[in-house]
C-alpha cells in the first residue's frame, strides 16, 4: 500500500516491552490472494454507501489498542472526528473535520491535540463502490492534508484494497531511498467471516442506539496476510503483516468501519515480539444537514 514502509516502522516503534513467553508467529501457510480478490472482498463488505450522507455535526470516536504477545490490550490513542462544515462548490463538496486526539505516552501521561482537516467529494461519481472497479476513486475522494494524520474509515479500507501491489513510486523508494535492488509485495490467506455484534457501549446510551435496530449490527470481517520482500544481491528480507478490517452495512459511510487491526513481528534489541494494534469504533452520533 502507499505507506507500507511507514506502517511497518510504526509497528516496530510501538514495541515498548517484550514478554518472555512467545506466542506462535504469523501463519506460515501461504495461499496466494490476488489484488482483485482482496479488493473484491473489501468492496463486498463495504457495500453501497454514499459519501454525501456525511453531514454537519456527525461524530465518530475511535480507540486504538495495542497488545504485545499474550499481554492485555492497552489503550494507546483516542481519536474524535466531528464534521464541522459541509460546503457545496461547483464541482464538489468540501468537508471540514475537527480532529481531536488524546495519546497515552510511555510515562503514563496524555498528549492532546486539535486540528482541522479537509476532504473533498466530487459530484460526478461519489460512490465508494468505484474502489473495486479501478483507481478513479482516488480522484473522487481526495486527501488534502499533506501529513495524513487523520485517517477515516473509508481511507483505511481503500488503502487495503490496493495493498497487494507495488506502485512505481514505491519501487522508486525501494531502490533510491532504501538501496534495495528490488521490492515485491504479495498477499495470502484471504478470509471473510460474518457475525452479529452488539453496538459499542457508548452508542447504547443514545435514545435510538445510533440508528441501530435492537442495538445490534451485522459485521463482515475481511483478513489477509501481506508480505514484502526486499532483495539486495543474493539476500532477500521478508516482512509480514496480518491485516483485519471489520465493516457493518448497518451504519452510514462515515462510521461504517468498526475495526482496523494489524499484527506483525517487531524487533526489540535481539528479540522479536508479536505486536497487535487495533483501532475500534467506540461511538457514532448522527448530526444534521
Amino acid at each position: 500500500m502507499k505507506y507500507f514502509l511507514k506502517t511497518l516502522l510504526s509497528v516496530v516503534l510501538l514495541t515498548t516491552a517484550v514478554s518472555c513467553v512467545k506466542t506462535p508467529e504469523l501463519e506460515d501457510e501461504e495461499n496466494p490472494s490476488t489484488l482483485q480478490e482482496v479488493a473484491g472482498a473489501l468492496g463486498d463488505a463495504w457495500g453501497d454507501a454514499d459519501p454525501l450522507s456525511m453531514s454537519t455535526n456527525d461524530f465518530v470516536l475511535q480507540r486504538t489498542y495495542r497488545k504485545i504477545e499474550t499481554g492485555e490490550d492497552k489503550l494507546w490513542l483516542q481519536e474524535g472526528v466531528t464534521i464541522s462544515k459541509k460546503e457545496e462548490r461547483e464541482n464538489d463538496w468540501l468537508y471540514t473535520y475537527l480532529y481531536q486526539t488524546e495519546l497515552l505516552t510511555s510515562d503514563g501521561n496524555t498528549q492532546q491535540s486539535t486540528q482541522e482537516e479537509h476532504r473533498t467529494v466530487t459530484k460526478a461519481s461519489p460512490a465508494i463502490e468505484a474502489m473495486v472497479r479501478g483507481a478513479r476513486l482516488k480522484g473522487e475522494i481526495s486527501t488534502m492534508a499533506d501529513d495524513l494524520q487523520m485517517s477515516l474509515g473509508f481511507e483505511r479500507v481503500l488503502g487495503l484494497a490496493y495493498a497487494c501491489q507495488l506502485s512505481d513510486a514505491q519501487q522508486k523508494i525501494c531502490k533510491e531511498t532504501l538501496g534495495y535492488d528490488s521490492c515485491e509485495i504479495k498477499c495470502f490467506n484471504l478470509k471473510v467471516s460474518e457475525e452479529m455484534r452488539p453496538a459499542p457501549d457508548l452508542m447504547k446510551t443514545q435514545p435510538n442506539c445510533g440508528g441501530l435496530s435492537s442495538c445490534t449490527m451485522k459485521v463482515k470481517t475481511v483478513s489477509f496476510d501481506w508480505a514484502a520482500y526486499y532483495k539486495k544481491g543474493e539476500t532477500t528480507e521478508k516482512q509480514k503483516v496480518n491485516y483485519s478490517v471489520s465493516i457493518t452495512p448497518d451504519l452510514p459511510f462515515f462510521s461504517r468501519m468498526t475495526d482496523y487491526c494489524y499484527r506483525a513481528l517487531a524487533s526489540a534489541g535481539d528479540q522479536k515480539a508479536l505486536v497487535s494494534v487495533c483501532t475500534r469504533l467506540a461511538n457514532y452520533q448522527k448530526g444534521g444537514n
